[in-house]
């Protein structure tokens, strides 16, 4: 059991359904929550990465993804108020956690990163200071989603366990949950098993043994949950028995009918926000065949099909830029997505060079400009370039050439691609205030907002967006990061307005920056009052 590591995988699957037709199109939405850091419980290694890998194949499915990584209680509270507020009556929301949990008498609870260090006889600690996980179940119903999705990717090992007994006893697993009518639920493990985290520690995946084959599931169109629940039923057990490991996923149905997330017949929504589609950390071995289309007359293209049903990635891409540009049709341009996604997927979680990840990016984006507003394209370019920018901030090449480089990767992502440029920015955000510092990020956020009006609903409700806009506020004025605190502030009055107000009680110099940089905003708001008002006003006619 040496092979078992802290990061075990727990996936429920909570479905409500609602299946009367809408007038108005569908909107689907996401919220995932990452948790690595924990404070006073081990820390774990996936969590992160099997949020973002979910995130970027749900961005496929047409998903609006907010992304929240190691978030404390509070943190995590204001981004389940945020994704409250994204779900409408008729939609699909979708909630994924990865990280510790917990269960205590029968209920199960997901581990904010702040939670105490419990030991025996201290349970309602945890009960305190935790989400239970039937209570977000309850929320997404309450809000009226037609179709609510609960995927727990938690741990299934005892946090609290200590040397010598002292610490909080546990059997190492969740508890199985007795799904109410509507609701479909499915653990990676069975009650009270131990989820692989990795099939032994010399392996380098970036993702948990159920996730990992979760993502793959995912991008495989027409399938229902009950058939990928089937599917991740067999490929886990005999993982987890190839090193001698007990795992076998279950599932509880009590829905009417049938669900299925990515329907090959699925059209792009009319309203916002447009989805992107992904074909990330996905098998591409069987989907590339069958993308394939019936071969053409044209020997030529025929040679192409050969070598995409091959999976002669590389080559097919040195073929494709042979074919006449007028022969370059519909058909060539499935096949040119197809040798991206092929040859770049692997990409995503890559140990080769940074620099080389990008300059592969780079020649697909160059050699075949059709791909330049191509969804599966962007959201693969968003995946892989994202690792590679933060493989630059990891190993110390220049803080500032990195970021530089990002804001520019950022920046050339086409407009044309619906919300990619949006949703890139506001991943890069996150990325660069958790591996830099906080007020880097709101540059990066306020490119989200100019990316296009339909997102700054999502961009404002940014749990990471109050931190990285105060942070910049201490920057001198001509900085790039005072500027976009400004912009956003006025972008985002009705979500920042308060903490921006509350923090000029908390700064002990009137020569501060922040002071200088907020005050004529908040004057001209009449956003001040008393002592405040006084304070700034003395500041700003200096």
């Amino acid at each position: 059991m040496s092979k078992i590591n802290a990061c075990l995988a727990i996936l429920a699957l909570s479905v409500a359904i609602g299946f009367a037709t809408t007038a108005r199109a569908e909107k689907r939405v996401a919220l995932l929550v990452g948790n690595n850091a924990y404070q006073s419980v081990p820390r774990l290694q996936t969590a992160v990465n099997d949020a973002r890998a979910v995130g970027a194949a749900l961005r496929g499915l047409g998903f609006s993804v907010i992304l929240a990584e190691n978030q404390s209680r509070r943190a995590m509270s204001e981004a389940l108020l945020a994704f409250d507020k994204a779900i409408e009556p008729g939609d699909v929301a979708l909630f994924f956690f990865a990280g510790h949990g917990f269960e205590i008498r029968g209920q199960n609870y997901l581990l904010p990163t702040d939670i105490p260090e419990v030991r025996e006889g201290q349970e309602e600690l945890i009960r305190d200071s935790a989400f239970p996980a039937d209570r977000i179940i309850d929320r997404l119903q309450a809000r009226g989603a037609r179709t609510a999705v609960l995927v727990l990717d938690a741990c299934r090992n005892n946090p609290f366990d200590r040397p010598g007994g002292r610490g909080l006893k546990g059997s190492g697993g969740l508890a199985a949950m007795t799904p109410a009518e509507g609701v479909f639920i499915m653990f990676s493990a069975g009650a009270k098993q131990t989820a692989l985290d990795r099939l032994s520690n010399a392996e380098r995946v970036a993702n948990s043994v159920f996730t990992r084959n979760l993502v793959r599931w995912l991008a495989e169109p027409d399938l229902t949950l009950v058939q990928i629940a089937k599917r991740l039923q067999i490929e886990v057990k005999q993982l987890a028995a190839s090193v001698g490991g007990d795992q076998t996923p279950a599932y509880y149905d009590q829905v009417v009918g049938e669900i299925i997330l990515n329907r090959s017949d699925r059209t792009t929504p009319a309203g916002p926000p447009t989805p992107q589609a992904a074909a990330l950390l996905a098998d591409v071995d069987k989907r590339a065949t069958e993308a394939v289309p019936a071969p053409a007359a044209d020997p030529v293209m025929a040679e192409l099909d050969a070598l995409a049903a091959a999976k002669s990635w590389s080559e097919l891409r040195s073929q494709l830029t042979t074919v006449k540009p007028t022969a370059r049709d519909a058909h060539w341009a499935s096949l040119a997505e197809q040798a991206a996604i092929g040859e770049l997927t692997p990409l995503a979680t890559s140990s080769r060079p940074f620099g080389d990840r990008l300059a592969a990016l780079e020649h697909y984006a160059t050699t075949f400009q059709v791909l330049t507003d191509n969804p599966k394209f962007l959201a693969l370019r968003t995946s892989v370039g994202l690792s590679a920018f933060g493989d630059c901030l990891d190993e110390s090449y220049g803080a500032s050439e990195c970021r530089r480089g990002l804001e520019d990767f950022v920046r050339t992502t086409p407009k044309s691609g619906g919300t990619a440029r949006a949703d890139l920015a506001r991943d890069a955000a996150r990325l660069i205030g958790r591996k830099l510092n906080r007020s880097a990020a709101a540059p990066f956020f306020a490119v989200a907002v100019e990316a296009s009006a339909e997102t700054d609903a999502a961009v404002c409700a940014d749990p990471d967006l109050t931190t990285a806009v105060i942070a910049a506020f201490d920057r001198p004025p001509d900085w790039n990061e005072a500027k976009a605190a400004a912009a956003l502030t006025e972008a985002c009055w009705k979500t920042l307005g308060t903490a921006v107000v509350a923090q000029v009680a908390r700064e002990t110099s009137d020569n501060s920056y922040y002071l200088g940089n907020t005050c004529p905003i908040l004057l001209r708001r009449d956003a001040l009052t008393g002592l405040r008002e006084a304070r700034c006003r003395e500041i700003t006619s200096r």
